[in-house]
């Protein structure tokens, strides 16, 4: 059976009131303090949200849900008093006398089975609740947004403030409902603020990624800036709160002699659409407008569109017409990047919009404004900054999980990252790099990509720091780099971030097997052969079965991960080359056959081991003139592998490459992957 399945593209995002948006230049406020200790230089995540976008096993399709739970336990903060919590998220000003007695839900937790209690609690909640609705879905999942999920997306309960009466809608759904009826299945556990409070079982982490993923389709079927969950134990229940930062979550609620469950969902019927979670920026485009930029944006007359509005620096809106997103199974935590085609209907063209979570830490620099100095500095083969801000919020809009991750009732958990919501508007629509026509397209634009590359390093002083198959696309001929918003002022000394994230199959090898190393510039240019490799094994021709042709997609890309270190399959790969040495790989390609094994064995110089007596032979030779030595005597020092290595490091500059200037020289870096 072929294991190498459909590459899975990233989405975008739904509507509400539109609010105003502030300067591109607006001044974020301070982000709270991280222990210098637990920082982290380099931008790496390998996880199930992140492996899933470009990974090649079906296995990580399979086991996403549980990869899921175990991924997010560490983002987890709790648990937070249920009263608290309420007062907090859902503030009210008057809360009329609760007509709720204990015992209300006795029909729901004497239920024998866990489907047996779905109607019971909604029919008893619907006494509460009356502006919400709340439907039995367990045997509906939403084909019509989750069609790019790896499993079904099917909800015990789904609630709605639109009226919908049926079926699961991820686009419209505003909380999610899960029930478990056997407590093996509970996430959480008690704790003592000493241990975890996440449950270690397997079916506790089962549940965990099952809510994850739920929520993963509803942040991204939507525009949002938060969302809540209940998850149900027979007669327990908590509520959670999600975020990118992370997810804050109640103590346990006996419902049915407890009035908070129902007092949720009381303030949640009066509460406004921000308070909800709903990103009010965005809001639905008028008729006209959709009609006009599904024209322009050759969409199918069925695309639900939207609109948003970004300021540019001379102070005017960027009015854009954008599709509604799809949505993907990707970790609720982190950026959560997602781009698409834009259409203005005031200067009648197509942009690129971009909506982020930008980290919110010291010395990061909005993408925005990396574009800015990329474009004073006239780097070559960079998209320009049409329009960026931080979009506004209400503060009950604001991320919250780090701001209550270090409160007193707080379990141990991971290190939080605080991020803030980011919107950029590029004059760049390209066509992705898996598009390539022939092989020489898809070289010269990443020649092109490095070469930018090279320039924002040695104009601007910015690393990129993330070269992988999303972050380069061809436009009008030529390679572009984009996404700079990992990208490292050089002037900027030491460790930046808590927490790694990044394109983990694109990685060197070094930093996949360490993940305190500091991201240096040969780490992106090792990055390039991946690129390219990745995309060549991927959609060109090959004499490769697909068995053999899979499982070199495991060895370089797939490279497993204990405790955050890699393997060192990767690294194995560039010093044996077995694979490439039975040539040829590509169907009459010779050249991308010398390219690939070229590269690979320039990056192999970093990892591989001489012997003390090549060392010793070596170092004999250095100290004589070599004028003095015979023709014959110099051929053989020159394949001495001590002398293959270190020349071969010396012109790829194996030194503190962030302050020094052994950047390979641009008529260098064009020969490598100058080929016809």
């Amino acid at each position: 059976m072929t294991l190498i399945p459909t590459l899975l593209l990233p989405a975008d995002s739904s509507p509400a009131e539109p609010s105003t948006p502030q300067s591109p230049h607006q001044t974020l406020p301070a982000p709270p303090t991280i222990q210098e200790s637990k920082l982290l230089d380099t931008p790496v995540k390998r996880g199930c949200s992140m492996m899933l976008t470009h990974t090649t096993n079906t296995r990580y399709r399979i086991l996403t849900i549980n990869a899921m739970g175990k991924e997010m336990q560490g983002f987890l903060v709790g648990p937070m008093d249920a009263k608290d919590f309420l007062q907090k998220f859902l503030p009210v000003t008057k809360i009329p006398d609760n007509t709720f007695t204990s015992g209300a839900f006795d029909s729901t937790i004497f239920a024998r089975e866990e489907a047996q209690a779905y109607e019971p609690f909604i029919n008893t909640m619907n006494t509460f609740a009356s502006g919400l609705s709340f439907v039995d879905s367990h045997l509906y999942p939403d084909m019509n947004n989750c069609k790019k999920f790896p499993f079904q997306v099917k909800l015990d309960v789904c609630v709605y403030s639109d009226g919908t009466l049926a079926g699961c809608n991820m686009a419209t759904a505003e909380v999610v409902v899960e029930f478990k009826w056997s407590r093996t299945h509970d996430t959480f556990r008690e704790c003592d603020n000493r241990t975890s409070f996440i449950s270690q079982t397997e079916k506790g982490i089962d549940t965990l990624g099952q809510i994850t993923s739920y929520t993963a389709a509803q942040l991204t079927a939507q525009y949002r800036t938060h969302t809540f969950s209940v998850l149900i134990i027979q007669d327990q229940a908590r509520i959670i709160r999600w975020d990118s930062e992370g997810a804050v979550v109640t103590s346990p609620i006996h419902y049915n002699t407890e009035p908070h469950l129902v007092d949720f969902f009381y303030r949640y019927s009066k509460a406004s659409p921000e308070l909800h979670g709903v990103d009010t920026s965005v809001m639905p485009a008028s008729d006209e407008e959709s009609d006009r930029a599904r024209q322009r944006l050759n969409l199918d007359a069925k695309t639900r569109m939207l609109k948003v509005q970004v300021p540019a620096e001379d102070s005017s809106l960027v009015a854009l017409i954008i599709p509604a997103p799809v949505a993907m199974g990707l970790l609720p935590v982190g950026r959560g990047t997602r781009t698409c085609p834009a259409y203005d209907p005031n200067k009648d063209r197509i942009v690129m919009f971009k909506d982020s979570w930008q980290v919110l830490l010291p010395h990061i620099l909005p993408e925005g404004e990396t574009y800015k100095q990329l474009k004073e500095a006239n780097v070559v083969n960079v998209a320009t900054c049409i329009a960026c801000h931080n979009v506004p919020s209400i503060p009950q809009q604001l991320l919250q999980s780090v701001k209550f991750s270090s409160a007193d009732w707080a379990c141990p958990h991971d290190t939080l990252t605080p991020h803030s919501h980011y919107r950029l508007v590029l004059d760049v629509v390209g066509e992705a790099l898996t598009n390539f026509p022939r092989s020489h397209r898809l070289v010269e634009a990443v020649r092109d990509a490095l070469l930018a590359h090279k320039d924002a390093y040695e104009k601007a002083g910015i690393l990129h720091r993330d070269l992988s198959i999303g972050n380069i696309v061809m436009f009008r001929g030529k390679g572009i780099l984009i996404d700079w918003d990992l990208a490292k002022s050089v002037s900027t000394k030491g460790p930046r971030q808590s927490t790694r994230t990044g394109t983990w199959q694109f990685m060197s090898a070094y930093l996949v097997q360490n993940q305190n190393a500091p991201h240096v510039i040969k780490d992106d240019l090792e990055s390039s052969l991946y690129v390219v490799l990745w995309a060549v094994l991927k959609y060109s021709r090959t004499h490769m079965t697909d068995a053999q042709r899979t499982l070199l997609f495991k060895e370089i890309f797939e490279t497993e991960e204990v405790e955050k270190t890699g393997s060192s399959t990767k690294q194995h790969f560039l010093i044996g080359r077995t694979d490439l040495a039975r040539s040829p790989v590509f169907i009459d390609c010779k050249p991308l056959d010398d390219l690939i094994v070229t590269l690979a064995e320039l990056f192999s110089h970093q990892y591989s081991v001489v012997s003390l007596a090549s060392w010793k032979a070596y170092e004999l030779y250095q100290q004589k003139d070599v004028r003095s030595l015979s023709p014959d005597i110099e051929l053989l020092m020159k394949l001495n592998p001590a002398y293959t290595k270190m020349e071969d490091l010396y012109e790829f500059g194996n030194t503190d490459i962030l302050t020094s200037s052994n950047y390979p020289d641009r008529k260098e870096t064009q020969a490598q992957f100058n080929y016809q």
